[in-house]
């Protein structure tokens, strides 16, 4: 057993390097504006060490407008030495910052304007980030390192843009109120007013160079942003509100390591509201992730799965509202698209999409490919009324795909249409319930050979008012089709049982649910709750 040890902005420095198994350190009540560094510090599995807070503040308290013509610069200095313009160099210039640590807890602790980021973890194993509320910031957690893995993030809330009512959000989430009429409130500058180009343009598409005066690069950033780390990365319960980004994984290691980073990852049962850009991304090479039971309000690109290789990918039980458009009048990124896919992709195991609920405002997909891609039992209703707007696979789905085989031309259509080459790709859209006119006789007619089971008609949604994930449940049964997945041992379970199932997230009164990944199963350190749901909100209740 350890000690329980104070400290205060003045002596914090030296208490943290006195810790041991065990220990805990609490910030007194206080602002601590000097970046707080923890080295080689090493709990346990059965004495961690955990540093926590109720009224310690972290960070300068910096708020973006005061930082803005500074994070240009920084931008602005990366684009001149020929690289992407972004603070993601500098993301190490950190409120807390953890280094080659093990077994740490950091709980209840508040970061404010911590620019670029609030926490930083390199070669870390075993941390833990519980309840943490980050206002601010270009990133509010940043990872590094191949040998980081076993990171669990939960219960925390983001507000990357506090101009707007993300924090009354927050709080009516975490006090289990609806948040209705929280989101046609007051929206934040981010959301409404700054242009998309201006966080994240770059030259060779527009021309520019960063606008020192005008961009706002110190929003370029995410929730959780990983270079290069093993994996095993848990992310639930938290919310994620006002930002540029959500969950943002990069995989750039060497080709003889790089299927031992971005592994094994569980998303669950977030709240991703008023995303500027992406709510999930993985980039580059990703394997076995499992997304489910999240809640996305508002959100450009709720999926963007540009990868080169992944497989394995668990996505269900998901429900989401997309109504309203961001960004001024002549912004060029504001209708966005449900899954964004790269221009070549192999995959190693398969991608199930499948007993999610959305209402929508724009395509499912608009152009490029993906391999092994499982889409089944969705339940998708939309706001607009134009069909050549929320057209499932883009305006232009009907243009005729080059005859032939050859690849550079099909790559080239592709470019400005999603593929066609199903069977070869091995897609599968089949057994949803998409209230579409082109769906999905049309769509089969221009060459998208949609499964018999799909069904052109409205899911009936109780309510379709954002925010009411519970609105999401249907007024009439429609049966799901059954699916059986492969898992990455090779062994098969089932995820959809076609006799009791239908589609759509909910099941009568409850989210659908399939087992547990097994690297979550058996996490070190994690208490087993005989009742694994029972500290969760209503609407991620297991199926009976």
């Amino acid at each position: 057993m350890g000690r329980m040890r104070d400290a205060r902005p003045d002596n914090v420095h030296r208490k943290v390097r006195q810790l041991s198994p065990g220990d805990r350190l609490r910030l007194a009540t206080g602002e601590y504006k000097q970046p707080i560094v923890l080295s080689a510090l090493v709990g346990s599995e059965v004495d961690p060490i955990t540093i926590c807070g109720s009224g310690a503040v972290l960070g300068s308290g910096l708020t973006f407008r005061e930082y803005r013509k500074t994070g240009n610069e920084l931008a602005a200095a990366q684009e001149a030495g020929g690289r992407f313009p972004g603070l993601y160099y500098l993301a190490d210039n950190a409120a807390l910052v953890l280094k080659n640590c093990q077994w740490i807890n950091i709980e209840k602790l508040v970061f404010e304007g911590c620019w670029p980021t609030a926490v930083y973890l390199e070669n870390c194993q075993h941390i833990t980030l519980r309840g943490l509320k980050i206002s601010g910031g270009t990133f509010a957690i940043g990872a590094t390192g191949i040998a980081t893995r076993h990171i669990l993030i939960e219960d925390c809330d983001w507000v990357q843009d506090p101009s707007g009512n993300g924090w009354e959000i927050c709080e009516a989430l975490r006090d289990g109120r609806t948040i209705e009429k929280e989101l046609d409130g007051k929206q934040s500058e981010l959301w409404r007013d700054v242009d998309w180009i201006q966080v994240h343009g770059e030259r060779p598409e527009t021309g520019l160079s960063v606008s020192i005066e005008d961009d706002a690069r110190a929003y370029d950033g995410d929730f959780f942003r990983a270079w290069s780390i093993a994996g095993y990365v848990v992310i639930k319960n938290n919310i994620i509100a006002d930002a540029f980004n959500g969950i943002h994984f990069f995989n750039q290691v060497a080709e003889s390591i790089v299927e031992s980073c971005s592994r094994n990852v569980l998303i669950e049962n977030n709240w991703f509201i008023r995303i500027r850009d992406n709510a999930i991304e993985p980039e580059h090479f990703a394997w076995n992730w499992t997304i489910r039971h999240n809640m996305i309000a508002d959100c450009y690109i709720p999926f963007s799965m540009q990868m080169a290789r992944s497989g394995y990918f668990y996505v269900y039980g998901n429900v989401g509202w997309n109504l309203r458009k961001p960004g001024p009048d002549e912004d060029t990124h504001t209708r966005g698209q449900f899954f964004k896919f790269p221009t070549e992709h192999v995959a190693d195991g398969p991608h199930y999409v499948f007993n999610n609920s959305w209402v929508l405002r724009a395509p499912l997909a608009k152009k490029m490919r993906f391999s092994n891609f499982v889409h089944l039992n969705n339940a998708i209703d939309y706001y607009e009324a134009d069909p050549s707007v929320t057209a499932p696979f883009g305006k232009n789905f009907n243009d005729p795909a080059p005859a032939g085989s050859q690849k550079e031309e099909t790559l080239k259509f592709e470019g400005e249409h999603f593929t066609r080459a199903w069977q070869h790709l091995g897609i599968r859209f089949d057994g949803d319930v998409i209230s579409h006119p082109s769906f999905p006789g049309v769509l089969r007619d221009a060459g998208f050979p949609i499964g018999s089971n799909a069904k052109g008609q409205s899911p009936n949604f109780a309510n379709k008012v954002p925010g009411l994930p519970r609105g999401l449940m249907t007024d009439s049964w429609v049966d799901a089709v059954a699916l059986t997945v492969l898992r990455p041992d090779g062994t098969t379970a089932t995820a959809v049982d076609g006799t009791r199932h239908q589609v759509g997230t909910w099941q009568r009164n409850n989210l659908i649910r399939m087992e547990d990944p097994l690297f979550w199963s058996y996490w070190p350190g994690r208490k087993t709750d005989p009742s694994p749901n029972s500290q969760e909100p209503d609407h991620a209740q297991e199926i009976s």
